[in-house]
């Protein structure tokens, strides 16, 4: 269960249907749009003994920039930043930190173009 004060989120953000965000710090920015299904994982583990492959763990934060639009089905892994303006598409897993206006898509994502001061017609 999500700890309340382990998310912060600004003015305008939508969380659509079965969005799951894990339990640590989490800071979503301005006009933040997550689509159903996506998530974000704060919970890392480093690999352990065979007796146990999940070894010590803990939370790492991630930041969603202000504007960004996470698509449906799309993961962010933990301790990564997502810069201001990114769509991240349906079905992406966020595996390094995204700068800002950038479309990124695929598993693992990556930058596929620009998107700087586009908007739908």
């Amino acid at each position: 269960m999500l700890d309340p004060s382990a998310l912060t989120m600004q003015e305008g953000c939508y969380l659509n249907r079965e969005v799951f965000i894990d339990n640590g710090p989490v800071a979503l920015g301005r006009n933040v749009y997550m689509g159903p299904r996506s998530m974000i994982i704060t919970a890392k583990h480093s690999i352990g003994g065979p007796e146990m492959r999940a070894g010590k763990g803990g939370p790492e934060p991630v930041v969603v920039g202000d504007g960004t639009w996470i698509g449906a089905g799309a993961i962010i892994l933990p301790g990564l930043n997502v810069g201001a303006g990114c769509i991240i598409a349906a079905g992406a897993v966020v595996t390094k930190d995204c700068e800002a206006n950038g479309l990124y898509a695929g598993v693992p994502a990556r930058r596929v173009r620009d998107v700087d001061g586009e908007a739908a017609t």
